[in-house]
Formats: C-alpha cells, sequence, structure tokens
C-alpha cells in the first residue's frame, strides 16, 4: 500500500508548487483548493462516564486537477484526518465518521492519517461531463463543506455520504440544472488504505458495494430554480447498493435509499440574506445490513449579514436495527455564529445540545478555516 503512496505524494508535492498559479490559460496547468481546519470541542455536560471533556484535531482536505486542456483533466482529493475516527472503520457502525462520545477523546496530531479519496480521470464540455476512476458518487448535500451549518452538523450527515468508490459516471449539464448517473463498487485496492490509519477494505466484510463489480448506482439531479423560482435550490437522489454475503451471523440485504432536500436563499438587501435548509433521507437496509433501516433529517434556518453567519439547526438521526438488540434515535440541536474574512479565512463557535447512543451532552466548538486557492 506504501508504494501507491510515495508515489502519489510525490505527484502532490510537485503538482502543489506555487509556479502552477491559477488563472493560467496554457496547457497543462494545475488548479485547486486546498481546505485547512482546526476543530476544538468541549463536553460541558454528559450523563455518559469516561468521557474526557476536551478534544481537538485537524482536517486538512486538498482537491486539485491536472488540466491536459479545456475539456480533459485528471483529478484527485487527498485527506488528513484523524485516524481514530475519519479513517479507521467502525465495525458497530460503519456508516459513521465520528462519535462524539467516545473514550479516545483529546488532541494527538501524530495520530493523523492521509488517504486519496479520489483519483479520476474526466472530460467536460459544455453540455455533458464523464469521469471514470475512484470518486465520490453524488447523493445529498447537507454534509458539504460549503453548507457552514456550524461546527458539529457535517458528523451526522456525513453518515450517508457516499465516499471512495471505483467506476465512472456521466452528468447532464441541463439549464437550471445537472443530472448525473454512477455506477461503481467499494474501492478494495492498496488505495484503500491511508498511511498512520487504516488497512485496506476487505472484500469479505460484507458491506454495501463490497461485489467488486459495478452492480451499485446512483441518481442525482440538482438544480437551482425549484418551480422556477430564482434561488430556489433543490437536489434529489436514488442509490441502490450490491452486497455480497459476508460473514455468516449477518443476513444481507441490497441498500436501496433516497433523498431530497432544498434551501432558498431570500435576500433581504445587497449584504443581508436569510436561507431555509432542510434534507431528509430514507435508506433501507443501511451499509447492506438487511432490516437496519436508517432515517435522517437536517433542518436549519441560516442568516447571512456582509462576512457573518448566524444558525440555529436541528438533526435527526433514526436506525431501526431488526437483527441487534437495540435501535438508534440520535438527535443534535445547534446554535452557531460565524465570521468569514476577506482572505478566505473563516470562525465559527457552536453550542449543541445531543443525544448519541442512548447518551446525553451538551458541546461547545470552535472551528478555523482557511482555504487556499490556486
Amino acid at each position: 500500500m506504501k508504494k501507491y503512496f510515495i508515489f502519489f505524494s510525490s505527484i502532490f508535492a510537485v503538482f502543489s508548487l506555487d509556479s502552477f498559479a491559477a488563472g493560467s490559460q496554457q496547457y497543462p496547468n494545475i488548479s485547486g483548493q486546498t481546505l485547512f481546519q482546526f476543530k476544538s470541542d468541549r463536553v460541558l455536560s454528559t450523563n455518559e462516564s469516561g468521557i474526557s471533556p476536551n478534544n481537538a484535531f485537524i482536517n486538512i482536505e486538498s482537491g486539485f486537477s491536472l488540466n491536459m486542456n479545456k475539456n480533459w483533466s485528471a483529478k484527485t482529493l487527498w485527506k488528513m484526518n484523524p485516524a481514530n475516527n475519519y479513517t479507521t472503520r467502525d465495525p458497530v457502525n460503519p456508516e459513521r465518521t465520528r462519535t462524539y462520545l467516545s473514550t479516545d477523546r483529546g488532541f494527538n496530531p501524530a495520530d493523523t492519517g492521509l488517504l486519496i479519496e479520489e483519483l479520476k480521470a474526466q472530460y467536460e464540455d459544455e453540455d455533458m461531463r464523464f469521469f471514470i476512476g475512484k470518486f465520490d458518487p453524488s447523493f445529498g448535500t447537507a454534509y458539504k463543506n460549503n453548507k457552514r451549518i456550524g461546527v458539529f452538523s457535517q458528523d451526522i450527515t456525513k453518515d450517508y455520504e457516499l465516499r471512495e468508490k471505483l467506476g465512472g459516471g456521466v452528468t447532464a449539464l441541463l439549464e437550471g440544472g445537472e443530472l448525473s448517473i454512477n455506477t461503481f463498487f467499494n474501492d478494495m485496492t492498496g488505495l484503500s488504505g491511508s498511511i498512520n490509519g487504516r488497512d485496506r477494505e476487505n472484500k469479505n466484510d460484507g458491506l454495501a458495494g463490497n461485489t467488486g463489480t459495478l452492480s451499485s448506482y446512483t441518481l442525482s439531479f440538482q438544480g437551482d430554480k425549484f418551480f422556477g423560482q430564482e434561488n430556489w435550490f433543490y437536489n434529489l437522489g436514488y442509490r441502490s447498493l450490491g452486497v455480497n454475503q459476508g460473514d455468516s451471523t449477518t443476513e444481507r440485504g441490497r441498500e436501496t435509499g433516497y433523498v431530497f432536500g432544498s434551501e432558498y436563499l431570500y435576500k433581504m438587501g445587497s449584504n443581508t440574506s436569510v436561507i431555509p435548509f432542510f434534507e431528509v433521507s430514507r435508506i433501507n437496509n443501511f451499509t447492506g445490513e438487511r432490516g437496519r433501516n436508517a432515517d435522517y433529517a437536517t433542518f436549519a434556518l441560516i442568516g447571512k449579514y456582509s462576512g457573518w453567519t448566524a444558525s440555529l439547526s436541528q438533526i435527526y438521526r433514526r436506525i431501526n436495527q431488526n437483527q441487534r438488540t437495540s435501535n438508534i434515535r440520535d438527535h443534535q440541536t445547534q446554535l452557531s455564529l460565524g465570521y468569514k474574512f476577506m482572505n478566505n479565512f473563516s470562525v465559527d463557535v457552536s453550542r449543541a445540545s445531543l443525544k448519541e447512543s442512548n447518551h446525553s451532552a451538551a458541546l461547545f466548538g470552535v472551528m478555523l478555516s482557511y482555504v487556499y486557492s490556486y
């Protein structure tokens, strides 16, 4: 596995040099963005025992593109995350990227994993886009960084994000929207592992998508004129993931699900706007486990004035688990305030009350972010 990372790390280092400045019209050229984040949170109160109050970690996401000409490019996305959260595979809740009330909270920069989340060849013109390689299929939007719904919301909505698949996709670029279809299976190559974090994907773990064939797919549509109304954004999607049996103790079934989300940008002046946002998702046989049916719902009201952002959000995670002894009834209420400076540096603070795995807690979090474009 390490030989893959040594090779691609060399490419990453070369392509990230400032000599490849953005805006060059000569080909080939390099363009992209790198997100630097520092997140810190404190448990103010909880009825769970053995929980360390403080936690902090570094998150770096670098997506760049080698543009051969105005149509063809090679794209990749690298991530550095805490190995005890984002880059390991939870055997009990495989969908989770983070558990708040874990026993290994703290700050350990050395315990950070590096992974390649996307690596694909892409063609795009004014009418369509297609690609092949390792990629993140489109399904929902609530987990995306540009939503800026506080410090904690992504840690739940990322549950239903689809990541690190091998296959291809095509997108029709329509007036007012994009229609996409992806077909794929889980990455089980050496690139599915990470440096200092996790081993490669086990093809016998029985998770949804682990078939080794193009038996999984998504259909999605994103638009910006719902019922013809300007600034009314919406997305809808369907997913269907094949599954192998895996172990003999867990009954497996094909995962299917849908997502629908919408947000409206209501402008109250040149620098002031209000954005009501919601997204709901229903997934049957979640992670490939038969009878494990999940519902997610995110509701948020976001206010923006100049560089300021304030939001109030409510998120629900409900999972019925017919083959287990208990179900999941989690929720999170969050109040947030943030400011984005002119140099792409932003600060967000949040106060959240949550229920996670039958335990309640109150948290306070701070997030520092900087986006470098080239």
